[in-house]
This record gives structure tokens, sequence and C-alpha cells, in this order.
């Protein structure tokens, strides 16, 4: 039995490798871009970058809106970045549903965070940490914003935000 070369052997017939490769790289190049038409780019979406929620109120913007509680009918510590963007202080209102509202002040062209000012207490949070409540966010400026912000525990970067002794609510103006 004689062995002919394999280009003797292949003459005539089609490589089926050589045909292969271009087909298989076009299919991938395809498939791979396929990836992009059916997951959607994550910069197109709006979403919350934070542990806290976004609140507008007109010339009063809050971001990062979290309540620091030890526990459920504990009292809880409002936390937020404020930046009132008006000539005038604003007074904030916050309250849960039924209950009395507790007031933050706000200085006129300013950004704080709410709880370096103040600590600005709910007198008791109807959740455990790990929940979320219903908060009414009111400032004079605006009108109310109702929100579902989340409640979490006093711990790592929020050690130092616990809550104090039962605060008794200040009365509205």
């Amino acid at each position: 039995m004689r062995r002919t070369p394999l280009a003797a052997r292949s003459a005539g017939r089609p490589t089926s490798l050589r045909r292969l490769l271009p087909v298989a790289a076009v299919g991938a190049a395809l498939a791979l871009s396929a990836c992009q038409t059916q997951s959607p780019v994550q910069t197109d979406s709006t979403y919350q970058p934070a542990d806290g929620v976004a609140v507008d109120l007109g010339p009063v913007q809050l971001r990062d809106l979290v309540v620091i509680s030890d526990g459920k009918d504990k009292p809880g510590v409002l936390s937020a970045s404020v930046s009132n963007t008006s000539g005038d202080a604003q007074r904030l209102a916050f309250a849960l549903p039924q209950g009395q509202p507790v007031y933050a002040e706000t200085k006129a062209y300013s950004e704080e965070r709410l709880s370096d000012t103040s600590q600005v207490q709910l007198p008791s949070v109807p959740v455990n940490p790990g929940d979320v409540i219903t908060l009414t966010v009111q400032s004079p400026a605006a009108p109310a914003a109702v929100v579902v912000v989340p409640v979490l525990p006093a711990s790592g970067y929020y050690a130092t935000l616990a809550p104090t002794a039962v605060p008794s609510t200040t009365a509205k103006p």
C-alpha cells in the first residue's frame, strides 16, 4: 500500500477545517455581539448607588436617607446628605404614618449630613433593622414626599449613629 502526500489526497476535495474556521469565527463574533442586544447597559438604568433613598423637595435634596435603629419599637436616627440650594434656611419635617413629625433645620446654600448637625430621632420605629418604613418628608418650599426608607442597624459606618434616649417630639411652630 502506497501512501500519498496529504496535499495529493485532499486535491479535489475541500478541506473542511479551512472552511470551518472562518465560519466559526463569524459565528462566535455574532454570538458575542448579541450579548449587548440582550443585556441592558447598567449606566442606562436609574438606580440608587447607596443604602438609602433620594428625596427631592424643590431646592432641598436629600440623598441616602436611612433610619438607624436597634430594633422594633425603639427610637431611630435619621441619616442623609442634605443640600439646600435656596437662599433661605429650610425646616424639614419627617413623620411616620399616624406619627408626630420630627424636625431638622438646614442653612441657606448649604450641604451637610443630617446626622452631623444634630441627631434627628423618630421616637419609635415600628419595624426591625433590615425592613423598610414609609416616611413622609416635607419642606415649606415643596409638597410632601412619601418614601419607603430602609431601616438599618447601628453597625459598621452607622455605629456612631446609635439612637440615644427616647426623644421628646418637638412641637410644631
